[in-house]
């Protein structure tokens, strides 16, 4: 997957996003940290962290929303490196619905499905470039799941986010 892929992806989420925002009520934005797992000589120990935003229909008990969070590990083989671990990045859907609903709280879950990075690599450059002959790296992307769970409360939301790479607090507030 190449980065106009990428960008075809993320273009056509905000364009579902939005079209969807016309019929939502106020969206929430919210930002996120965890704990790291026990870096290694192939792990990242970077805390994890996201942000994102979650829009709920007037009419419709669902929710929609998209994060970006630094989760995971990427292997760098570029710049005359070997396998250097850096932080992975995972940019996600989220699709879920709304369980409860009083005047001044509520109560979402949401399926969170994505993609992250994991690996990037090219043949050695011997004259200062990224890759050899300034080429783009080959790039290696994984799956990403999890969910999330979201209590707002008036003006602000508390959460936690759930993947397969990290485990994260949330908190938001209402635009």
């Amino acid at each position: 997957m190449n980065s106009k892929v990428l960008m075809a992806c993320l273009i056509s989420a905000c364009g579902t996003a939005s079209v969807y925002a016309a019929d939502s009520s106020p969206s929430v934005m919210y930002v996120g940290a965890g704990s790291a797992k026990t870096g290694s000589a192939t792990v990242s120990d970077a805390t994890p962290m996201s942000i994102g935003f979650i829009l709920d229909g007037k009419e419709r008990d669902s929710v929609v929303g998209f994060d970006i969070a630094r989760e995971g590990t990427l292997l760098d083989s570029t710049w005359r490196r070997t396998n250097a671990v850096s932080d992975g990045y995972s940019f996600n859907l989220l699709f879920g619905r709304n369980l409860t609903r009083t005047e001044n709280s509520r109560i979402d879950v949401a399926l969170l499905v994505g993609f992250r990075k994991e690996t990037q690599s090219c043949p050695r450059s011997y004259l200062g470039y990224q890759c050899y002959a300034d080429l783009e790296p080959d790039e290696g992307y994984a799956f990403n799941y999890g969910a999330v769970l979201a209590w707002t409360y008036r003006n602000v939301m508390v959460g936690v986010r759930g993947t397969g790479e990290s485990k994260q607090v949330l908190i938001g507030v209402k635009l």
